[in-house]
């Protein structure tokens, strides 16, 4: 007998691209692991100009937020039209944070002025 085929509509639909492998994803979660360590480490660390201090705890987040977004959300795999309607609108909310931080003098790394 010969076998029956499904109709191709009940074939499932592929969304994006392939997905990492498992190893991949422990990697990236130790990495992370290890960053916040660091990042934790580092807020103990007597003496570090609270400019650097800022600094490398707000790079250090950059990269967390892109494993994060990238592999656990497979932003990484998705097509790039995906990736600019999450990008896109980062972007614009950051630039509005720091506009709305200028206007009211919220920056850590400048002295506020005094009246």
């Amino acid at each position: 007998m010969a076998e029956a085929h499904a109709p191709s509509s009940a074939q499932p639909v592929a969304h994006g691209g392939g997905h990492a492998s498992l190893r991949t994803y422990i990697q990236v979660a130790l990495a992370l692991a290890i960053i916040t360590a660091v990042e934790v480490a580092t807020l103990y660390v007597p003496g570090i100009p609270k400019g650097l201090l800022v600094t490398s705890l707000l790079a250090m987040s950059v990269v967390k937020f892109a494993l994060v977004v990238g592999f656990f959300m497979h932003l990484k795999y998705d097509s790039a039209i995906m990736r600019a309607m999450f990008i896109g609108p980062l972007v614009i909310s950051i630039l509005l944070i720091l506009a709305i931080m200028a206007l009211f003098g919220a920056y850590l790394l400048l002295p506020r002025p005094t009246l």
